[in-house]
């Protein structure tokens, strides 16, 4: 019942606040309502519950910005991950007179909106997935999440640091999709270094990983697969190699999904985590988050939820402090929020802005911690 009413608001929402002019925000996503109180178990549910969080995430945003007596204006939209609807959005009067958009979430949809953006010179914002091969030409386009060569970068960054520019690589895949991103942005940044030795490994049962390390230099072993299976066997496997050997082990944000992780061994094969997506819980604003979500919609905030706070708060207190064009007052600083930080980078290619900060996460004493 909650659920159906919360969708049907979903609908036709304007949340207004105050009775002065407002900063006039829409929120584009794939709700999918219709399909989801027809069927909550349909092809799209995924899609539109990460989205529904996602909003409900932005209202405790939103709270606060009723009692600084901040006039915000949200308008909800509905594209029902369907291109047709999209465009008819796109028409809506209420939708033209748009000072930012929060969304659209999926790459056709960010195609459509650039076209409206860039005429009526507004910014759009994708908040939730990460875009590696969507190059737009739009100067309007802010990605909230870095891309898979970021991710590339961060931890050739981090092995650099480490290693004082000596280090044995070794890249461990299984020719899956997110596997040949990640090798293809390897190869993209990873210059010509003869201090520097990386090597491309393909998985395979019984792979034997000692034959690939450096007695002389650190180890760096990256193990570039989605599969919960090729990473825990890969990391049995290098447990069981000599100690003599010094290395360290990197993964993606899907590590931190799996159902059966073994810490222990985490913690003795010194993996280290780079993801987009971190929370303290030990921090007092994250707590006071957490309070206030749980008093509104009776359950446990999601990552989603998470980012929809922050990019709310960031997003909708810039315009409110500095218009429409209100980009230059977060590009390439580093601002903070609950669940990552924030640092904005126009990209060359496109013009486009991108969030370039990640974070590092290890795991200490069978806990997460944050370590850059």
């Amino acid at each position: 019942m909650k659920l159906m009413l919360f969708m049907t608001f979903i609908f036709c929402s304007t949340i207004l606040f105050a009775q002065k002019k407002s900063n006039n925000v829409s929120m584009v996503m794939p709700f999918c309502s219709k399909k989801i109180i027809e069927n909550p178990n349909c092809y799209d549910s995924q899609l539109g519950n990460i989205c529904r969080e996602y909003y409900q995430g932005a209202l405790i945003a939103l709270d606060s910005f009723e009692r600084a007596n901040i006039p915000v204006h949200l308008s909800i939209f509905d594209t029902e991950n369907d291109t047709f609807a999209m465009l008819k959005i796109l028409e809506k009067p209420l939708f033209k007179e748009s000072e930012l958009v929060i969304g659209p979430v999926l790459q056709g949809g960010n195609k459509m909106l650039s076209i409206l953006a860039k005429q009526k010179e507004v910014y759009h914002i994708s908040p939730l997935m990460t875009f590696s091969k969507t190059k737009l030409d739009d100067p309007y386009w802010i990605s909230a999440n870095p891309d898979l060569p970021n991710y590339a970068e961060f931890i050739y960054r981090s092995i650099l640091k480490q290693s004082h520019d000596t280090a044995n690589i070794i890249i461990i895949n299984d020719n899956s999709t997110f596997d040949k991103n990640i090798n293809g942005a390897f190869k993209q940044i990873v210059p010509a270094n003869k201090t520097v030795k990386i090597k491309y490994v393909q998985y395979e049962k019984g792979i034997d990983i000692i034959k690939h390390l450096s007695l002389n230099v650190s180890n760096h072993i990256i193990i570039s697969s989605s599969n919960e299976s090729t990473i825990t066997n890969v990391l049995k496997s290098i447990k069981d190699t000599d100690d003599t050997f010094k290395m360290s082990t990197y993964g993606f944000p899907h590590w931190l999904e799996f159902k059966n992780p073994d810490f222990d061994i985490w913690e003795r094969m010194n993996v280290s985590i780079a993801t987009s997506y971190f929370v303290n819980y030990d921090d007092e604003k994250v707590r006071k988050f957490i309070a206030a979500y749980r008093e509104k919609f009776y359950t446990e905030p999601t990552d989603a939820a998470f980012k929809g706070y922050d990019q709310t708060l960031l997003f909708v207190s810039s315009l409110a402090s500095n218009g429409k064009q209100f980009i230059s007052s977060i590009e390439n600083k580093t601002i903070s929020g609950l669940s990552t930080k924030y640092h904005f980078v126009k990209e060359s290619d496109g013009g486009y802005y991108q969030n370039e900060y990640l974070n590092m996460i290890k795991i200490e004493d069978s806990k997460m911690k944050k370590v850059n």
